[in-house]
């Protein structure tokens, strides 16, 4: 049987004499730590699906002869994923009786961060397997449960790489995650031929989609030393913020060298509106500094994440006031801040992120 041993020496007369004063062969004193099995679920006890936190229980047992505490660190790999090896995950620790089993959680994701490397990754949907388990600094390869699968769902991954200095812009005290959840939840309608439907949950809810954010805050992306416009520093300083092997890759939906997520926000407090990336899925995001209120500046956000879920302008209907096409200027806008999607650009959209 394979096991983690910490040893716990005796010593008498500054010697540690493995032999009885008669000569017979005495036994060291020692906890020692095999991991049996793995299992993983999410927070119901159910398989997960993209977007969960899962939780990893570890059976472990003492076969060892004394009391002794072992840590025990996972190390994840994923199979979609590129540059997604060994993942060091945090360590639990647990003291153990001789002879006892017991069982050790780890809850972790959507999102996490390896700290060892620097680099930053999302649960994305695929087959995950552990290399291995580190017990008290010694890889641990021999359990049941090494594979665990992650279902697609509704949810998308997005990380968001931000100047800070933005939130005096806009007059904002939260964060950015309560911000970008608040801008992607709020009320919309959509009109079509003289009807409006109400969505109360927002974008995400009139797209049947839940926006998860990861956010990182950065310099401002305009200022980033990179060749190329917005769209070019951004996936060079989203790259680098990620900790991927190079910049952030497209073309269009969910990547393999990104790490899990999806499409990737950047926002500036510079005064330009924004730009949609649309053929490597990145949005950065502005204010106009002549309109500095939140209601214009989450329209803005949600404006460009639209072009990527398969918008254009509607403007070309010849309408206006819609998000879309200067959504500012819908009375329902000015009067009550509600967001109004016209029915053809709804048409164009949908969620391509798997």
């Amino acid at each position: 049987m394979k096991t983690i041993t910490t040893l716990f020496i005796f010593c008498l007369f500054l010697s540690c004499s493995s032999k009885s004063d008669d000569g017979t062969q005495t036994e060291n004193t020692s906890a020692s730590f095999d991991l049996t099995a793995v299992k993983v679920t999410n927070a119901s006890g159910d398989a997960p699906v993209k977007g969960d936190e899962i939780t990893i229980t570890m059976t472990v047992k003492n076969t060892g002869s004394s009391s002794g505490t072992v840590a025990i660190s996972p190390k994840l790999s994923s199979s979609r994923f590129g540059d997604y090896h060994n993942v060091a995950l945090d360590a639990v620790e647990r003291t153990l009786q001789a002879g006892e089993t017991t069982q050790l959680t780890l809850t972790v994701g959507p999102f996490f961060k390896d700290a060892i490397k620097e680099k930053h990754y999302a649960l994305g949907s695929g087959e995950y397997f552990f290399e291995a388990f580190e017990l008290n600094g010694a890889d641990d390869k021999e359990f049941e449960g090494r594979i665990f699968q992650v279902a697609t769902s509704n949810r998308v991954l997005v990380p968001v790489i931000y100047d800070p200095t933005y939130f005096s812009k806009v007059n904002y005290n939260g964060s950015m995650k309560t911000y970008l959840e608040q801008a992607f939840t709020r009320k919309v309608e959509l009109y079509n031929e003289g009807n409006y439907t109400e969505f109360e949950g927002g974008l995400d809810e009139m797209m049947d989609i839940e926006h998860l954010f990861y956010t990182i805050p950065t310099g401002n992306v305009s200022a980033y030393d990179a060749e190329g416009g917005l769209c070019e520093k951004a996936i060079a300083l989203g790259g680098d913020a990620l900790g991927l092997t190079k910049d952030w890759e497209g073309p269009v939906g969910t990547q393999g060298n990104n790490h899990g997520f999806d499409y990737l926000m950047a926002i500036t407090p510079d005064s330009f509106g924004g730009v949609a990336c649309g053929w490597i899925d990145v949005q950065v995001t502005g204010v106009f500094d002549f309109d500095l209120s939140i209601d214009r500046s989450q329209i803005l956000i949600i404006h460009e994440t639209s072009h990527l879920l398969g918008s254009p302008h509607c403007d070309q209907y010849d309408v206006e006031g819609y998000v879309m096409c200067g959504g500012e200027k819908h009375r329902k806008y000015i009067d009550h801040g509600i967001f109004v999607y016209y029915q053809r650009s709804r048409d164009m959209m949908s969620n391509k992120f798997d």
